[in-house]
């Protein structure tokens, strides 16, 4: 098993529990007694079976949830709580309130009036709509990379070996430094 080290405890917390569903998955196991794979399929509307099932493997190999097999002609699968997930409980609460308390101004009705309001509209079709300065890759050759006297290697990008990639742009090669 490869450890990965955290660098804020919340991380810990995020990478476990993070992402659209699992939190979900994980309040309905905790609101209630042991669930059949069905049924939490219909308490999380929208999740397709292939990633419930992935959610539901990982949630299992992190130690937050029991996958147990019942009955001996007609096997039935289960998932329930651990009590490791168990202590986890206040937080999805306190996620779950928050969410609550800023869905007002957060949710999609809102979010859809407010992009308006602020005049954004539709662009006619056949447009194209300049990307935004976060989404264009920066030059790595701008900034040289940091030293750091601890480390044995770091990442650089050799502008003269750039190739052009899909949609005409030109992806550097990366070379190891030492």
């Amino acid at each position: 098993m490869v450890l990965k080290k955290f660098t804020w405890p919340a991380e810990l917390t995020l990478s476990l529990i993070g992402g659209k569903w699992k939190g979900l998955i994980l309040h309905h196991l905790l609101a209630g007694e042991s669930k059949r794979f069905g049924e939490l399929k219909k308490l999380s509307q929208g999740i397709s079976a292939k990633i419930l099932a992935k959610h539901l493997k990982e949630l299992e190999f992190d130690g937050l949830i029991t996958r147990m097999v019942t009955g001996t002609d007609k096997p039935r699968i289960v998932y329930a709580p651990t009590e490791r997930s168990r202590t986890l409980a206040p937080v999805l609460s306190a996620i779950r309130q928050w969410g609550q308390e800023h869905l007002d101004t957060y949710g999609d009705d809102a979010a859809r009036a407010g992009s308006r309001e602020e005049g954004w509209r539709p662009l006619p079709e056949g447009s194209v709509r300049e990307p935004s300065p976060r989404s264009i890759p920066r030059d790595a050759s701008a900034k040289p990379a940091p030293e750091n006297p601890g480390s044995l290697t770091a990442l650089t990008a050799s502008p003269a070996g750039a190739q052009s990639g899909p949609y005409g742009r030109s992806i550097p090669d990366i070379a190891l430094v030492s």
